[in-house]
């Protein structure tokens, strides 16, 4: 069931423009690091743009249920990659929505992100940064979902989200879903003050008692989702005690989980909000992925194609998994453990192994004897070099191949490119700025600083 436009909205055909007010606006975050998923973020692709089952992006999940739900006019912040970005969003039409772009060069933390798109022109600007050119959204709440985020959470549970939203006279309402007990430590965590029972799968729903972010002692395994609800009102006066992105400030304030959560709970010892801004939070108990680690965006892989995560993929459908147009493959002369993709334009040699778990993007050749599973193999993308320039078509042809050697064996890795001749176990492959194929753990990451 689709959310009515005329709840979310608050506008529909023919209604005065003064109920504006009560429209719903989003706030798409897409500007981050994603230091985690280095080399592939900066090099390849920034992470809300990494392929699920070997084509559709995560942010397009976004912007397909924001648009199921009623909301055409969209925004998104950018900054790494941002013109990679663009193109394959463009304008939204496409997508049949009417999608509005803030570029930051360098991030703005999650508060700043969310605020630059919804004050525009009035938002808060730091020397050195690009000012955003639209105008101040006109209506009363935002939803504001990371653009990493994979779930089910859709247009139904957002109606239901902004009713109750609305009713509890709410500045921010916070989605919470369960994790497991030992990564406590890895997310933000939530303990809800005497929590209404509800019909699932928004199974609870409360004031927020104690937000603890990142504690790996945390007396609730309830985390924060990343999808919000907030009120324009507060963001106006939160833009307004707002610092750069830098966690080095004596009193930084730029993040929703490290800095707004805590001002809202009167626990932020420099920074103290005027009113009574009611932060409640939501528990949502159905799929949800944070793609933190390279890890999860292989875990979230598997979960697409095992149907707990409701992505539509381009291909054609079978019993052990989906094939794309125009491969060249003799399936009986292929042993394949379901489930399993093969993208458009592919070539594989009798004898290959693929699965369980295989995703095999567009345009990759498998030689005789190769076997593939637990990994990812991306489709052939524009390839930016250490100096930001962009890697002219040619030469992207002869650095990467997609080629498969006779005979490797590639498991729980994922590969962007290159002729893979040696066996890959657990690792990230890419092809460097001279031309050679590299290979990094996949638990390898980036420690500097993240915004």
């Amino acid at each position: 069931m689709s959310a009515r436009f005329d709840q979310l909205s608050g506008r529909p055909p023919g209604a005065d423009p003064a109920a504006d007010s009560r429209r719903l606006g989003s706030a798409i975050l897409a500007a981050g690091f994603g230091k985690r998923m280095a080399p592939l973020t900066g090099r390849y692709l920034p992470k809300p743009l990494f392929p699920l089952g070997g084509k559709v992006p995560i942010l397009e999940t976004w912007v397909r249920k924001l648009v199921a739900a009623g909301l055409t006019d969209l925004s998104m912040n950018l900054c790494v990659l941002k013109g990679t970005i663009r193109r394959y969003f463009d304008d939204g039409s496409r997508f049949g929505a009417a999608l509005r772009y803030v570029e930051e060069d360098h991030p703005s933390g999650t508060l700043g992100g969310v605020c630059k798109q919804v004050l525009g022109r009035q938002a808060r600007i730091f020397s050195g940064e690009t000012p955003p050119t639209q105008d101040r959204f006109p209506g009363d709440t935002i939803v504001a979902p990371s653009g990493d985020i994979v779930t089910n959470f859709d247009a139904e549970q957002l109606e239901e989200l902004l009713d109750w939203h609305r009713r509890q006279g709410a500045a921010v309402t916070m989605v919470l879903t369960p994790i497991a007990w030992e990564r406590r430590g890895d997310f933000g965590t939530v303990v809800l003050k005497h929590p209404q029972k509800r019909r699932k799968p928004l199974s609870q729903a409360g004031p927020v008692k104690d937000f603890r972010e990142k504690d790996p002692l945390s007396p609730s395994n309830l985390n924060n989702a990343s999808i919000y609800l907030i009120e324009t009102r507060l963001l106006a006066e939160l833009d307004a005690c707002r610092t750069p992105a830098d966690p080095d400030l004596a009193e930084p304030f730029y993040d929703f989980g490290k800095h707004v959560f805590p001002a809202l709970l009167g626990r932020l010892d420099y920074l103290r909000l005027s009113g009574d801004n009611r932060l409640m939070g939501v528990q949502y108990d159905g799929a949800w992925h944070d793609v933190g680690q390279k890890r999860d965006y292989l875990s979230v892989n598997e979960a697409v194609l095992d149907g707990d995560l409701r992505v539509e993929l381009p291909y054609d459908a079978f019993s052990w998994g989906y094939l794309g147009r125009g491969t060249d493959a003799d399936l009986s002369k292929i042993h394949i453990t379901p489930p399993v993709v093969i993208g458009n334009h592919c070539q594989i040699e009798a004898g290959v192994k693929l699965g369980p778990y295989a995703i095999i993007g567009d345009g990759w050749a498998i030689e005789q004897g190769a076997q593939i599973s637990h990994s990812v193999l991306w489709e052939r993308y524009s390839v930016r070099q250490a100096d930001g320039t962009e890697l002219p078509l040619d030469e992207q042809l002869q650095q990467n191949p997609q080629r498969i050697a006779a005979g490797v064996r590639i498991r729980k890795s994922i590969i962007a490119g290159g002729r893979i001749d040696r066996d890959v176990q657990e690792s990230t492959v890419y092809v460097d700025d001279h031309g050679r194929v590299s290979q990094s753990p996949i638990d390898r990451t980036d420690t500097g600083p993240r915004a």
